[in-house]
């Protein structure tokens, strides 16, 4: 009996302590993925001067939190060899809303940055 009773506040204890990761989201949050088959050693989001760092080929960065983002938006990318800019055809001014959201940045024949947007659930 006192296995059970101790298994049962085991089990209640841990479903407690989860969370889901949107459980606690107050913020826009966005992150990198790295389409490519080079090392990304530097992704500057100009709007916020926010830098994302060491994103392998075919990885994720990790999501950092902002107050306004956008759909598309001016960056820079430093690879090894290269440092592109990427600048939207569109304008938006709406910021999106709260949640995550991932940038799938790939580079076109021409080896110019093409931006995927990614609404995460």
């Amino acid at each position: 009996m006192r296995k059970l009773i101790l298994s049962l506040l085991v089990v209640v204890g841990l479903f407690f302590a989860c969370t889901d990761r949107d459980d606690d989201v107050n913020a826009v949050n966005i992150r990198i993925k790295n389409n490519t088959e080079s090392l990304f050693n530097e992704v500057l989001i100009v709007e916020n001067d926010t830098v994302y760092e060491n994103i392998p080929a075919g990885e994720f960065s990790e999501y950092i939190e902002f107050q306004r983002a956008f759909e598309a938006t001016e960056l820079t990318v430093k690879t090894d060899s290269t440092t592109l800019t990427y600048t939207p055809s569109e304008v938006f001014t709406d910021s999106l809303p709260i949640g995550f959201y991932t940038y799938e940045l790939s580079f076109d024949e021409a080896q110019q940055i093409e931006l995927t947007f990614r609404i995460e659930y």
